[in-house]
């Protein structure tokens, strides 16, 4: 979030931030595909900021946030967090990697397989891979109140293996690529391919429900997406009923 922050508001004195300039920064988020939580929450850091750097500059003039919340909140910009239940076909997986160049397109591919971050995918290095387990290590993984030192070891289960060892070593990262073109380049195959409401973190959300459908239980998954408390994996999960049929049962499961 203060990634994204500095990026909009990085350069702008503080006592020129108004409300029509952080409306606009709102728009350009939503234009790229963030939600009305996520720019919320961005807003509400951005609030902190100001909060505790104006009481160190001897700033009184910082209210801005809390002006601009109603109208943010009426344009619908921010707003309370909603349960996405999209998930991509596989035809339109199909239509987006063919419009990107890689490693664009097999940044998709292993988004859907390894149920990862847009960060994490960007962040990965060859030094951190483990040939032997077909592990990689994720430093400071997104956690809830541990934001340093929550690094873990990930198995890279089926097409993922496969897709981090056909990347070529050119750089010390496996995607050496930024993280904010993943997702611009995304929404742009998606408008290409006239594929509506699809944001990239879908794809992590896709990747979760697909291990749930090969048949791995919440403690394995949990291995994987890295969630500490199982019961936030309910969000990242939306099973298909029809797709029952096709999960394989431990012999002597329904006996």
């Amino acid at each position: 979030m203060l990634n994204h922050l500095d990026e909009g508001f990085g350069n702008l004195p503080v006592e020129l931030l108004t409300s029509e300039e952080l409306t606009g920064w709102c728009r350009r988020r939503a234009a790229e595909g963030a939600g009305p939580y996520t720019i919320g929450m961005e807003v509400s850091k951005l609030g902190t900021v100001l909060k505790f750097a104006g009481m160190a500059l001897g700033i009184t003039s910082t209210d801005v946030i809390d002006r601009s919340r109603p109208m943010l909140s009426h344009l619908g910009l921010i707003g309370a967090g909603k349960r996405r239940e999209r998930r991509p076909l596989q035809s339109e997986l199909d239509a987006i990697i063919k419009t990107l160049a890689q490693p664009y397109a097999d940044i998709v591919r292993f988004a859907v397989a390894s149920a990862m971050r847009r960060s994490e995918i960007a962040s990965i290095k060859w030094a951190d891979v483990d040939q032997e387990k077909r592990m990689v290590f994720i430093r400071n993984r997104k956690h809830p109140r541990q934001k340093i030192g929550n690094d873990q070891w990930i198995p890279l289960l089926g097409d993922a293996w496969e897709i981090v060892n056909r990347q070529p070593e050119t750089d010390e990262r496996i995607f050496p690529v930024f993280e904010g073109s993943i997702s611009r380049l995304f929404l742009d195959a998606c408008r290409g391919s006239n594929i509506a409401d699809l944001h990239f973190h879908d794809l992590r959300h896709e990747g979760t429900s697909r291990l749930f459908e090969m048949g791995y239980t919440i403690e394995q998954v949990s291995l994987v997406t890295g969630h500490s408390d199982w019961r936030h994996l309910r969000r990242y999960t939306n099973l298909r009923p029809e797709d029952l049929h096709n999960i394989k049962l431990p012999s002597g499961a329904l006996r």
